[in-house]
């Protein structure tokens, strides 16, 4: 059986879609799987974050690094597919199933298939992807995430050695949107949690801005893992290169465009 390329079509440089390798040699998908997810369990982490749990043939064989991703390939009415990109939030090995938390924020085909998927549903998706995931030769560790982020941001905490330090600002609308982060008692991560309540919009940069500025930074040689709107993102930055750190030590990644949706293939629309 062929695949399909990003756009829907058959392509033949695309494998079976059970466990086989997709992408050409070098691509951009290379070493990632196509999967015929089912949903097996929904819930509800707050009034703005839903979970899905999905599982596959073969999955018993999944690996992935904390911090990748799935591609989830999905359907629109005129038979195409519009790609979203969600990140693992863990994996069960003894069920076979993969964990998937993801931000209700703002509206599209990715977010509507999710307030709307229920057990039983399918889907395909693509992965794992994604090349940020933790640096575990840096002393301790920063994130710096919007409500998009978040889920990566934690899953990337819970791989974190417990000798290492953590730091983290998380941005959500509500108290009730926060969640816990998968590690030892003993080496619980220092969060703050920003919230909006009404008064400011996803997207705006001030509040990060202060916390940032007042973050007390530990000893040693660090990495901060920046994810959200791309311009925040860009700023956030700007503003840590100026709190000393280099380049070097930082991952960015844009997960959306403030007032556009993004492309078809999952990231935010490129602006000149």
């Amino acid at each position: 059986m062929r695949g399909l390329d990003l756009a829907g079509r058959p392509d033949p440089m695309v494998s079976d879609p059970v466990l086989g390798m997709v992408g050409r040699a070098g691509g951009p998908l290379a070493d990632a799987n196509l999967w015929h997810l089912q949903v097996v369990d929904v819930s509800e982490l707050g009034p703005d974050f839903r979970r899905l749990i999905v599982t596959a043939p073969g999955l018993d064989g999944f690996r992935y690094t904390a911090g990748q991703d799935l591609m989830f390939r999905v359907p629109r009415r005129d038979g195409a597919v519009t790609n979203r990109r969600y990140t693992i939030r863990s994996f069960d090995t003894g069920r076979s199933e993969i964990i998937v938390d993801v931000s209700l924020h703002g509206a599209g085909p990715g977010t509507d298939w999710v307030r709307q998927a229920k057990v039983g549903d399918q889907i395909d998706a693509i992965g794992p992807r994604g090349k940020i995931t933790p640096n575990l030769e840096a002393d301790w560790h920063l994130f710096i995430a919007d409500d998009t982020g978040v889920p990566g941001a934690l899953a990337m905490i819970g791989s974190v050695p417990a000798t290492h330090a953590v730091r983290a600002i998380f941005e959500v609308d509500v108290p009730e949107d926060e969640q816990e982060a998968d590690r030892p008692v003993t080496s619980e991560p220092e969060i703050q949690w920003l919230h909006r309540l009404g008064r400011s919009g996803p997207g705006d940069l001030e509040a990060f801005r202060q916390a940032v500025a007042e973050l007390q930074l530990p000893a040693g040689v660090g990495h901060a893992y920046v994810a959200g709107e791309s311009a925040v993102v860009r700023d956030l930055q700007v503003l840590l290169i100026e709190r000393g750190l280099q380049r070097a030590q930082i991952s960015a990644k844009g997960y959306w465009r403030r007032g556009l949706p993004n492309a078809d293939h999952g990231e935010p629309v490129r602006q000149d």
